[in-house]
């Protein structure tokens, strides 16, 4: 039984867990500098948690890794992730589902699901009680899909809500009112992704990063994965993109990505005048 903090979900996402590999090869799930501080300086100081990241940063799969350890480990753990984006939502599955066969390997078992369809599974097993010693029903959920359904998630009982590219969603303010409301007292709330530009997901970043609806909001850069060289290449070469896919701050995010009537480029230009104004004025 693993401890369920930072040193042990990290020791047993890297012992147990399998991922492939950019060359297409199965190999340990070894988190990078970006999951690893996550995971110990985020995660154990905060439960409701909003993340705007650049691409391929991999927070999809650290924080899915750990719902499935609570899953497999946890006592009547309701989980639940969930995608703005379809083919995230079946990449979500595929990869739970892989983690729980390294998990079977690795240990010498076979998970006895009672249900395990394309959206639930469902994990039961009698332990126990570590007050009266008598045996007791552990009952273990964990539902991936996506959040296009309005009613997914709802009813529920949720211990640890993940949603992944949260800035598709139109109506934030719905999600937090339905499967956010269905969460129970402290469960974990975390919101992961990329941006798209200015829109509802954006107005509760922001509202986040000024304290006000309750969760810490996180931006990880690309310097987290990548070479100072290596980003600035990409950047150049790319253009708009490269701004969009790399980005330095929470703000140029926001800036080059979505459908935005200004040149975004200049736009960015712009804001980079403008702070280094800022820091003038105050050194004067």
């Amino acid at each position: 039984m693993i401890e369920f903090k930072a040193q042990g979900f990290c020791e047993a996402i890297e012992n147990e867990f399998k991922i492939v590999n950019k060359e297409k090869e199965e190999v340990p799930f070894i988190l990078n500098r970006a999951q690893r501080h996550f995971v110990f300086n985020v995660m154990t100081k905060f439960r409701e948690i909003v993340i705007l990241k650049a691409r391929k940063m991999g927070f999809s799969s650290v924080v899915l890794a750990i719902i499935v350890l609570k899953f497999l480990l946890g006592k009547n753990e309701r989980c639940v992730s969930m995608s703005f984006d379809a083919d995230a939502a079946g990449k979500q599955l595929e990869r739970a589902k892989k983690f729980i066969r390294a998990f079977e390997r690795v240990n010498g078992l076979k998970i006895p699901f009672k249900y395990n369809t394309k959206k639930e599974m469902v994990y039961i097993r009698t332990e126990p009680n570590p007050v009266t010693g008598e045996e007791e029903e552990i009952v273990n959920t964990l539902r991936i899909g996506t959040a296009k359904s309005s009613s997914f998630g709802r009813g529920d009982d949720v211990t640890f809500l993940h949603v992944t590219e949260t800035s598709l969603c139109d109506d934030m303010d719905a999600l937090l009112a339905g499967v956010g409301e269905a969460c129970v007292p402290g469960a974990f709330k975390i919101f992961e992704t990329t941006a798209n530009g200015f829109n509802s997901f954006k107005n509760f970043f922001d509202a986040a990063l000024e304290g006000v609806n309750g969760f810490l909001a996180i931006f990880y850069g690309p310097e987290w994965e990548y070479t100072e060289e290596y980003i600035a290449e990409k950047r150049r070469k790319l253009g708009r993109i490269g701004m969009q896919e790399y980005p330095r701050t929470h703000e140029e995010a926001f800036l080059t990505s979505g459908e935005c009537y200004f040149d975004a480029i200049v736009l960015g230009e712009l804001l980079e005048v403008v702070k280094n104004q800022q820091v003038m004025d105050f050194q004067f």
